[in-house]
């Protein structure tokens, strides 16, 4: 008895409550509805429409606005698909028939004017076929936009004839973004040089190790080289590949001959030399200007072993000019003329040496490439006569550096690559590694 008197209260109560709760519930959403018709009343008085156009509209009016009011936002434009394939006409078609104001047949639109300078409505083709054969399964919305620029030569011409009067397009043209020139500025001890070493140059300074045999004196040699170049400032572009602009470089080495067949591979003799230049590079030429000391020393144990040899004093203090051109990116030409400002030991002050170079830079660093090169040395010490030496082989270039490893053969015929022995002449043939700075 008392379980039904409360669930009776209980059910008294809740419909007390839900009853009046459902009628507010009705009459908000009465009034949602009123405003709703409302605000459509008034978009449609102003003129704009928001809902997404009907696409079988015959009258074409919804493209025509669509056109003037520009796209509202949340309408995208529809788009035929596979499934309708009429014919479509071109851009300078409808501009032709805009002007003349006809409409082709079959079609109940006017066609609206086109502005070729707008490149949104010249890109736009409408269907030449009748609209109300177009169905809205036809159509499907797409959201892409693309701003392309379309000009009057361009509407007008066909593109194959388009392509046809075109030229093609240089290397320069599709590049043409990437800067001609890297930034120019000053660097403290920078990679590369401007005047690079002579390849063939018997007084070059550079590492080497060669090892000859001599076909006037019947005997082996070793000649092996301790030195280098290198730049101390900078004023032009960066890095070692093809570099610009102006550079000071600091030289210095030692030439040492060793007698591998004597006793404890006696120290023949040793030349040292030590230079400062100014180089410059502009495009395909590359010049230098400066000063540089040789001086040429007899080893103690070739002394000591000899002790009738006559030694001399041979010194230069020479200033010096050179010129360089790169007739293509693998070959190089060169001259340079010296003048002793102060000579001792038999030195005369002219000199002059020049030759080329063939190298090539490898696809791969790993890989390398071949290089040639001949120089011929001039020296007013032997009435203008002088040496003549060829290298070949294979080498390696490091791409940030610049330094080149070499690995061939070498053909020297002349005056002793040791100064100290003045009057010996010399025919040597053989191989070895360099590393050129």
């Amino acid at each position: 008895m008392f379980v039904y008197h409360f669930n009776l209260s209980f059910a008294r109560a809740f419909s007390a409550v839900t009853i009046p709760v459902a009628v507010l519930c009705v009459l908000l959403n009465v009034g949602a509805a009123k405003q709703v018709h409302a605000e459509d009343g008034s978009n449609s008085e102003s003129g704009r429409q928001v809902d997404t156009p009907d696409p079988d509209d015959t009258n074409g009016g919804w493209l025509d606005s669509f056109r003037t009011s520009g796209r509202p936002k949340g309408v995208s434009l529809p788009k035929l698909s596979s499934k309708a394939q009429p014919r479509r006409r071109t851009v300078a078609e409808l501009i032709s028939q805009s002007e003349e104001g006809q409409n082709e047949p079959g079609t109940s639109a006017s066609v609206p004017s086109i502005d070729p300078a707008d490149p949104y409505n010249a890109l736009e083709t409408i269907d030449a076929a009748p609209r109300d054969t177009v169905s809205s399964e036809h159509f499907e919305p797409f959201t892409d936009e693309v701003d392309v620029e379309v000009h009057q030569s361009d509407v007008d011409t066909p593109i194959a004839d388009q392509i046809k009067s075109r030229p093609p397009m240089t290397a320069e043209q599709v590049f043409s973004h990437r800067p001609t020139r890297r930034e120019i500025g000053w660097q403290l001890l920078p990679n590369g040089l401007l005047y690079k070493t002579y390849l063939a140059g018997e007084k070059e300074p550079r590492l080497q190790f060669v090892k000859s045999y001599d076909r006037i004196s019947k005997r082996y040699v070793n000649d092996a080289t301790l030195g280098g170049r290198v730049g101390i400032v900078r004023y032009g572009t960066t890095g070692a590949y093809d570099p610009q602009g102006f550079q000071l470089d600091l030289e210095g080495a030692v030439f040492a001959r060793v007698l591998p067949e004597e006793e404890s591979t006696m120290l023949e003799g040793s030349d040292y030399r030590v230079g400062l230049y100014g180089t410059w590079r502009e495009d395909k030429l590359s010049y230098r200007f400066g000063y540089y000391h040789i001086s040429s020393h007899v080893g103690d144990e070739f002394l000591i072993a000899n002790p009738a040899f006559t030694r001399i004093n041979y010194v230069r203090d020479s200033v010096l000019a050179g010129l360089a051109y790169e007739t293509t990116e693998s070959t190089r030409l060169y001259g340079e003329l010296g003048y002793a400002i102060g000579a001792e030991g038999g030195a005369e002050p002219l000199e002059f040496q020049f030759g080329g170079e063939y190298a090539p830079l490898a696809s791969n660093t790993l890989v390398g490439a071949p290089f040639l090169a001949a120089n011929r040395h001039l020296r007013e010490d032997f009435d203008f006569d002088g040496g003549f030496n060829v290298v070949g082989g294979w080498g390696w270039q490091g791409s940030q550096t610049g330094r080149r490893l070499r690995l061939g053969l070498n053909y020297y015929r002349g005056p002793s690559l040791q100064y100290s022995f003045f009057d010996r002449k010399e025919e040597l043939i053989g191989g070895g590694i360099w590393l050129d700075f």
